[in-house]
């Protein structure tokens, strides 16, 4: 990856990009280019140095999609999990569809394929800080749908899990060996606790909590996968 002369790009020179980077002469480079144009970095050569210093003066993280100690989607989990909703720019081999692909699908803002032009990485970075962090509205969705499943308790998580399945009232209580009435008694008190309104709501509610399953969870959730919502609202 030749450096370049960097051209002018709009990026705010207050922020602080944290490069997270096993190789050597690949965050050397990346760190030189921010340098030029008057950026403040941080560089890292494992995850875990770079999860132990993230803070709120932190804008963005480019981060290689295969670290010596995690992986990109290993590190962007962790990071989610101690509240760093930061926009991330994955650095990825030239051709590896697959690593970028997931990547996107687990919250990264943006990928590049080495080698590239520091120009072009700068206007990536440039976009990655403008957009912000697109899963940012979605994660906070989602973990306040695992506040509010964590208020039932296992036998309704268990009925809500058969709800969510599209079952009916009578077929949850053969399942679990309790009587209709009581299938009845515990949907009110899950309607209660999570505020929804309707089997619609919870199924919405449910998907929320899913993303961050793994992670945020609670154990107290059935583990078996929901039905899709147009099962639900069938």
């Amino acid at each position: 990856m030749p450096l370049q002369m960097p051209v002018p790009v709009s990026v705010n020179t207050a922020c602080l990009i944290h490069i997270v980077d096993g190789d050597l002469l690949s965050r050397s480079t990346l760190s030189r280019a921010l340098g030029a144009v008057g950026i403040a970095c941080r560089v890292h050569s494992t995850g875990a140095d770079a999860l132990a210093v993230l803070g709120t003066a932190s804008s963005c993280i480019v981060l290689r999609s295969d670290l010596p100690d995690m992986t990109a989607i290993e590190f962007m989990a962790e990071a989610s999990l101690h509240g760093h909703d930061l926009p991330v720019l994955i650095v990825t081999e030239q051709g590896d569809v697959d690593a970028a692909v997931a990547a996107m699908k687990a919250g990264a803002s943006d990928c590049i394929a080495r080698p590239f032009a520091v120009p072009a990485f700068l206007d990536r970075l440039r976009a990655c800080l403008a957009s912000g962090t697109p899963h940012a509205e979605q994660r906070d969705r989602s973990r306040d749908a695992v506040r509010r499943l964590t208020l039932l308790s296992r036998r309704e998580s268990e009925v809500l899990e058969l709800i969510v399945e599209g079952k009916q009232s009578k077929t949850i209580a053969w399942e679990l060996g309790i009587s209709i009435k009581t299938v009845e008694v515990h949907r009110a008190r899950i309607m209660e606790k999570t505020g929804c309104r309707s089997i619609v709501g919870l199924g919405r509610l449910w998907e929320a909590a899913e993303m961050l399953r793994g992670r945020d969870l609670p154990r107290v959730l059935p583990i078996r996968q929901p039905a899709m919502m147009e099962a639900i609202a069938s």
